[in-house]
């Protein structure tokens, strides 16, 4: 069992692609705290808008390293729904025309 372990940190490269992919996935799994903090202050359930800003970029960044370092359609698949997902919630929150009713 060590030796297996020894062996994974030999064969561990740090490279500037492994850095995007490790960030993003740290991003990705961070939002999560930032959800939790925002219904911890709130008092309930909620989903702040910087949740969908760490969710795009965590995953951006993810989708950058599936794409051109792994060339791994897995986790471009798995990694594509939360980034369009992400981008449409982002547009409702930040990009979408308020419509106020009339007063």
């Amino acid at each position: 069992m060590l030796d297996s372990l020894v062996q994974l940190v030999d064969r561990f490269e740090l490279n500037g692609w492994k850095v995007i992919g490790l960030l993003g996935a740290a991003m990705f799994g961070c939002r999560w705290l930032v959800q939790a903090a925002a219904s911890r202050q709130a008092g309930r359930s909620i989903v702040p808008p910087s949740f969908w800003i760490i969710s795009i970029a965590g995953s951006f960044m993810q989708l950058l390293y599936f794409t051109f370092y792994r060339v791994d359609s897995v986790g471009i698949i798995n990694t594509l729904p939360p980034f369009l997902i992400s981008g449409y919630n982002c547009w409702l929150v930040f990009g979408k025309p308020r419509v106020h009713p009339p007063k």
